[in-house]
């Protein structure tokens, strides 16, 4: 399985990261912290790197439902999403929800397809 769903835009970076905050709060998303990894990497060893930001979005139905079925589950809430600059557009890429049905045991594969099918549907609509 892949560790991601993503999409190649070419939208520039703070296009693309207000399209990807704006697509998540359609689909029910909030937004729980957000990390500057360029300037975290910058700050913490002098490293730079391509403009990277990763968004901690929660869709607050689905961490409920599946917190219902193990408790587990919130080692691995929020999803990540990530915008980062590449070739002249952007990378956006989020954590594949199906990760957590194969890494948690017990009744969360329906919710992750439900959950994969609404990440893949949002990264569609973000290609341009």
């Amino acid at each position: 399985m892949d560790v991601s769903i993503g999409t190649y835009t070419e939208m520039g970076f703070d296009e693309a990261v207000e399209s990807t905050r704006k697509a998540l709060a359609d689909r029910g998303f909030g937004i729980l912290h957000e990390i500057d990894f360029t300037a975290t990497l910058k700050n913490k060893i002098d490293k730079d790197i391509e403009r990277v930001l990763i968004l901690g979005a929660c869709n607050p139905e689905f961490a409920g439902k599946a917190f219902d079925v193990n408790k587990e589950v919130a080692l691995l809430i929020p999803c990540n999403v990530v915008v980062r600059e590449s070739g002249g557009g952007c990378i956006i890429e989020a954590q594949n929800p199906g990760l957590l049905a194969q890494v948690i045991s017990g009744g969360l594969q329906d919710l992750a397809d439900g959950l994969s099918a609404e990440m893949r549907s949002m990264m569609k609509d973000l290609t341009r």
